[in-house]
Parts: structure tokens; C-alpha cells; sequence
């Protein structure tokens, strides 16, 4: 029997002195349900002046983990790591340049619902240095009692704290 009544649950988390490194918060799913939508806010701010200018760069994602806790990368990251897709293959360049090209992972990962990246410029007196981003998207999964819902941030560059506000729509199946 399905309950297609919509349900909204929130939550947010900030991680201070945010440098270099990179935090996960993550929740067991207690019913089967179908999430179907997600609004994020995030953003940065300067904890201190910098000492030189530069780039600051806070890399947000979501995942599942089906059926347990999800997996995180090594420190100091500890990025979320998703499963491989069997659904599709290896990701290919086309690069007749010959530009320097990063790809990460080389194969999609299975069951990321949520990336956006912050980037902004610090010069040294700080001033409109800090980014925010919303985020809204539509993933229509089916969640299983069991399954964990997990979110990261991680930082590169000038020192910041991060924030994200959360808000998922879903309906109990």
C-alpha cells in the first residue's frame, strides 16, 4: 500500500575552519520511500583575512548508500565514494589541444544525487570573497529501509567555514 503523501524533512551543517580538508554527515533511512526532491543551500565565508589572495574552492556532494552506511575517500577529504555504474562505461576525452584534463572517477558512480562546486577569489583585504549557491534537483529515487543518505564538503585554497542548509521532499511508499 503506498502513502503518496508528500513529506518534507530539513536539516543543516557547517563545518569551521574548513582548510584543505573535507567533513561528511550521513542518516539511516528507517521506511521505503521515493525521494523526490532536494533544495541545498551553501556557502562559504572567510575565517580570517588571507594572508596572500587566492582562490577558494568547497566541493559539495549527496549520495547514497544502499543498504548501509555510505563509503568515504581517505583523509583529508574523505570524499563520498559511490559505486561504479554498471549502467554505463568509462568516461572518454576528445582533447586535440592537449589541455590538461582531470577526470574523477574515470566511470559515473551510481546513486549521486547532489554536486555543485563554490569558487570564488580572496584578495588580501577579503572584501566579496565568499560564495553561496542553491541547488534544487528532482532525483525520483526509491529509497529502502536500510539505505543512508549521506552529504560532503570539502575545501581547497584560502581558509573558509562551509555551510549547508537542507531540504528533502519525499513521499513514504
Amino acid at each position: 500500500m503506498s502513502d503518496q503523501t508528500l513529506s518534507v524533512v530539513s536539516f543543516g551543517w557547517e563545518i569551521t575552519n574548513l582548510h584543505d580538508n573535507g567533513a561528511d554527515v550521513y542518516f539511516p533511512v528507517q521506511r521505503d520511500m521515493i525521494f523526490q526532491w532536494l533544495d541545498v543551500d551553501v556557502a562559504t565565508m572567510l575565517t580570517s583575512l588571507p594572508s596572500s589572495a587566492g582562490f577558494l574552492e568547497v566541493l559539495c556532494t549527496g549520495a547514497v548508500g544502499r543498504g548501509g552506511p555510505p563509503k568515504f575517500g581517505p583523509a583529508p577529504q574523505a570524499y563520498l565514494e559511490t559505486p561504479d555504474s554498471t549502467n554505463f562505461g568509462s568516461i572518454a576525452t576528445e582533447n586535440p589541444e592537449g589541455l590538461s584534463v582531470g577526470i574523477g572517477p574515470t566511470t559515473p558512480g551510481q546513486d549521486g544525487f547532489f554536486a555543485t562546486i563554490l569558487k570564488a577569489f580572496a584578495p588580501s583585504t577579503g572584501a566579496a570573497s565568499s560564495a553561496s549557491r542553491h541547488v534544487h534537483t528532482e532525483p525520483d529515487l526509491v529509497l529502502r529501509r536500510g539505505d543512508y543518505l549521506g552529504f560532503h564538503m570539502d575545501h581547497a585554497g584560502v581558509q573558509v567555514d562551509g555551510e549547508m542548509q537542507v531540504v528533502i521532499g519525499y513521499a513514504r511508499l
